[in-house]
């Protein structure tokens, strides 16, 4: 069934509507009909199994025929704290996050990054992530904070279990693998990664001086994408995420 995601105020005595673009999509795109079968979600842990009732040119109507746990959501609390990307980077970030598993992402502006934030891609990456949770299943989309200044971190880490840094010049003895014995321990764990330029040395000390567990990537230099979506996955892969 296809699935669309609406506003959890436009559930109501067992009515969905759906508006805007997602109305779009069903009528304009897939071509649904009244009596076509859907899946209706609104970011949190259910799928409500429904029937489309109406369809006008402000919105969609469908009839809640049963509620489920959606099961294919985050079992623990993996967030990632990310440096601002150049380009279009973000957008397969976002995606791939979503998919891995990933609880919620931080932007980050430090002595380095280029790129800055705007409300409008901010924006479109919460779409990105509803649309690839249609793809692979989740209910929960990867949620998407307001960016902060990399100064002022150490108050949105202090209450993870671990804090893994990705540190290039981290010893060779510092591999992820040699962490899985401590990360399987873990309910909620922070990942943070550099923009393209790493972090500058005031930023490196900040970090060591936080007790954040310093990560050996391997002797490639991988780009920022690479990194952040193979530790994410490496992540979800040993915590049965």
């Amino acid at each position: 069934m296809n699935r669309f995601f609406v506003n959890k105020d436009d559930i109501t005595n067992g009515i969905v509507l759906i508006k805007d673009n997602e109305l779009m999509h069903l009528n304009k795109v897939l071509r649904l009909k009244v009596g076509d079968k859907i899946i209706c979600l609104s970011g949190d842990n259910f799928e409500y199994i429904s029937e489309i009732i109406s369809i006008s040119r402000t919105q969609a109507e469908a009839r809640i025929l049963d509620i489920k746990e959606n099961l294919r959501n985050p079992k623990i609390c993996i967030d990632v704290f990310l440096g601002f990307p150049k380009g279009e980077k973000l957008n397969l970030i976002t995606q791939k996050l979503t998919e891995l598993g990933v609880n919620k992402l931080t932007l980050f502006e430090s002595d380095f990054t280029i790129a800055k934030a705007n409300p409008g891609k901010l924006n479109r990456l919460g779409l990105i992530s509803q649309e690839a949770c249609k793809q692979c299943g989740r209910s929960k989309p990867l949620q998407i904070e307001p960016s902060i200044k990399f100064k002022n971190i150490e108050k949105y880490i202090k209450d993870y279990e671990m804090v893994i840094f990705a540190y290039e010049k981290a010893s060779e003895e510092n591999t992820i693998s040699n962490l899985i014995p401590k990360i399987k321990k873990c309910n909620k764990i922070a990942l943070i990664i550099g923009a393209e330029g790493g972090f500058s040395e005031k930023e490196n000390e900040l970090l060591k001086k936080l007790n954040t567990v310093q990560v050996f990537l391997g002797n490639r230099i991988l780009k920022v994408e690479t990194a952040c979506i193979a530790l994410s996955g490496f992540l979800s892969f040993i915590t049965d995420n």
